[in-house]
């Protein structure tokens, strides 16, 4: 008797402990990778098309005609390492690299007298560590949605090149500033050790006013968690 009871307790034992893999992490240190598209909210091809014409003005050309391009999506990436306090609170520090803005203007100006080639180009980048708070409701074992609000220090790099009848010249500034950022998400976990991470992210206002323009970015991302503890 003394010896069936024994089996039926390690029995449940066991079958607790492995139920206890496969739940969402409660607590410890973990890292998470993540990967996928970053586009820029409030860009106007318009208003740079705008620009580039007062560009070209302020040295006395007309643009006689011209087209544009405008690319305000790039892959977006970064490496968190994190701490679960518990089932429902989490902090976390990352870098992540936002990707490139480019546009691109070629036609043809002319001074009144003679017509030239002209070309007007325009790169921005953006990268930085984030440190973010998470507040997270577990669904079931393996299931949990979070929301995330958060501090970006991103550095923004953004370089134009202007070219006149084969000859250019080039120019960029660098800005460093905190932005604010949130976010929303899920996350399943495969085992304690696993798991898997989708989430919506906005950098609000990268950038400077006076100098490459702020812009709000959102980042689309999957990414692969791993648990230490």
């Amino acid at each position: 008797m003394n010896a069936s009871r024994w089996a039926v307790s390690a029995a449940l034992c066991a079958s607790f402990g492995f139920a206890g893999t496969a739940s969402a992490a409660d607590e410890g240190w973990y890292i998470v990778g993540f990967a996928g598209e970053a586009s820029a909210q409030n860009v106007s091809q318009t208003e740079l098309d705008q620009n580039t014409a007062d560009v070209f003005g302020s040295v006395g050309l007309s643009i006689v005609d011209a087209t544009s391009t405008l690319d305000d999506s790039d892959t977006g990436f970064g490496l968190a390492g994190g701490y679960q306090v518990n089932p429902n609170f989490a902090a976390e520090l990352a870098w992540v690299d936002l990707g490139d803005i480019s546009y691109a203007a070629n036609g043809t100006v002319t001074d009144g007298i003679d017509t030239f080639d002209a070309g007007l180009g325009i790169d921005q980048s953006a990268s930085g560590p984030v440190f973010s708070l998470l507040g997270i409701v577990p669904i079931g074992e393996r299931f949990s949605v979070f929301g995330r609000v958060g501090i970006a220090l991103m550095s923004v790099d953004a370089d134009a090149t202007v070219s006149i009848d084969g000859e250019s010249a080039s120019d960029g500034v660098s800005t460093d500033r905190s932005n604010m950022m949130y976010g929303i998400g899920g996350e399943f976990s495969f085992n304690r050790r696993f798991g898997v991470r989708l989430g919506w992210d906005r950098y609000a206002d990268v950038g400077s006013e006076d100098q490459a323009g702020e812009v709000d970015i959102d980042l689309i991302s999957l990414g692969l968690r791993y648990n230490f503890d």
